[in-house]
């Protein structure tokens, strides 16, 4: 209040000036507050692009590998090799529990419940004719998991494009509130300048001169 009484500032521009740094302090607060969400948003959405895609992506990786196992001991047509394609069903198993408790799209779901029901029909008794028919589930099999390749591709690329747009808005909103600090500013110069100073009482001197 002082600082005003020095500055010759009547009610009107102490009302001006008080608003106009009390939308400064508020401006800050609400772009800190944002700048915290939106901080909060880009770590869990890289936190997915980790989990959901590149690890998924491993998990598609080892699945595809031991489904071309699987291909490559039923053309041998040898029913001795039950017990491996066994073996490595059950690897593929262990991996599908862990993929299953990741966050998947409709799609995904879909491919992903017909490569395991797939899975489940060729752990059925082995015969040379079953064999032919795993053959074949393992064939779509691998298909489906190039389609879940693809897709894990498409979203982690949607992913990074939101990280992306949530950084530009970010910049932008930067920018935005540096020229509203500075246009707040300018006013509160105005306001400063156009006060009226406080008039000062010259000193009259009572000695005379003889």
């Amino acid at each position: 209040m002082m600082l005003f009484k020095k500055l010759g500032f009547n009610a009107q521009n102490k009302i001006k000036t008080t608003t106009l740094v009390f939308s400064v302090l508020c401006l800050i607060l609400l772009t800190n507050l944002q700048e915290r969400m939106m901080i909060k948003r880009v770590n869990e959405t890289v936190t997915s692009i980790y989990e959901d895609r590149v690890v998924v992506g491993n998990y598609i990786l080892l699945l595809s590998y031991h489904v071309e196992e699987i291909i490559h001991h039923l053309q041998s047509n040898d029913l001795s090799v039950t017990k491996d394609v066994k073996t490595i069903l059950d690897q593929i198993d262990s991996i599908n529990i862990k993929y299953d408790k990741t966050y998947l799209t409709e799609i995904e779901k879909d491919n992903f419940t017909r490569f395991t029901s797939l899975i489940t029909e060729m752990k059925k008794p082995t015969t040379t004719l079953k064999n032919q028919e795993a053959l074949q589930q393992s064939v779509e099999a691998l298909q489906i998991l190039k389609k879940l390749s693809s897709i894990q591709v498409d979203e982690g690329k949607n992913k990074l494009d939101e990280v992306l747009s949530m950084t530009n808005t970010r910049s932008i909103l930067s920018y935005l509130e540096i020229v509203i600090i500075i246009i707040i500013s300018i006013l509160i110069q105005k306001i400063v300048l156009s006060a009226k100073p406080l008039a000062v009482k010259k000193q009259t001197n009572d000695h005379h001169l003889n």
